[in-house]
């Protein structure tokens, strides 16, 4: 069996909580970009799905307007989001705003491991819910009032899909693009809105129209990309013993 790769923000600066956390993290097969600044982490949770969110727990990172900001977004709004904290307020703090789970600093490894094995199950059980599904497609999507523009698909849900573009895109501009299924011969033709988008080219698109024999081919095809998820391994114990002993 295959272990998923999932992908993750680690927010930080603590080096103390970088060092532990990214070991971690790669040792569950999460792709994870490390945010040091507040803005830079903002757009991310805005625009950019993530199946877990590592957010430290201090003052001067705005660690609740972060955890707002992602669960108002729709990539993120059942997203994993783990906490790193201090004291109990910043605990009562951080499950009010929609956290999942709760790390203890300094972080222990062995205490931050089984946090994120837990949390791990959850981020599956969400994936498989929400059924989007990396993928790398180059299109040339035609958006009204812009015409045909070079971009590429980096995601695909059965109610939309993500864009990478060459230039940014404006919220409520109709697309329609054809594209294929990665690894059938099958074409699939949407149209649709942009429902999100930002200055870096990625956009956010909901389907407004997907015929019924493209809808089934798209249903089909995620049910084969979704049972890789059932079949996904937890990182062995090996692991963590070789990092132990080393």
């Amino acid at each position: 069996m295959n272990q998923v790769r999932l992908h993750g923000l680690l927010f930080s600066s603590d080096t103390q909580v970088l060092s532990v956390m990214n070991t971690i993290l790669d040792g569950f097969s999460i792709d994870t970009e490390v945010c040091t600044d507040y803005v830079p982490a903002l757009d991310a949770v805005t625009h950019r799905g993530l199946d877990v969110l590592v957010v430290d727990w201090k003052p001067t990172n705005s660690p609740t307007r972060i955890v707002n900001a992602a669960r108002r977004s729709s990539p993120n709004a059942t997203s994993t989001i783990v906490a790193m904290v201090n004291a109990s307020s910043d605990v009562q703090a951080a499950l009010l705003s929609g956290v999942n789970f709760i790390i203890h600093k300094p972080a222990n490894f062995d205490h931050a491991r089984r946090c994120l094995k837990a949390a791990y199950g959850t981020m599956l059980q969400q994936r498989r819910r929400s059924a989007r599904c990396p993928v790398e497609i180059p299109v040339v999507p035609l958006v009204a009032e812009v015409g045909r523009i070079d971009a590429r698909i980096t995601d695909i849900s059965i109610g939309g899909l993500a864009l990478q573009c060459k230039g940014s895109l404006n919220i409520g501009r109709t697309v329609a693009i054809c594209f294929p299924l990665p690894g059938t011969d099958e074409m699939i033709q949407v149209t649709g809105k942009v429902v999100n988008a930002d200055k870096n080219g990625r956009a956010g698109v909901s389907f407004s129209r997907l015929p019924e024999q493209d809808l089934a081919r798209l249903v089909d095809w995620l049910a084969i990309e979704l049972s890789k998820l059932e079949n996904a391994e937890f990182p062995n114990d090996d692991f963590v013993h070789d990092l132990e002993t080393r």
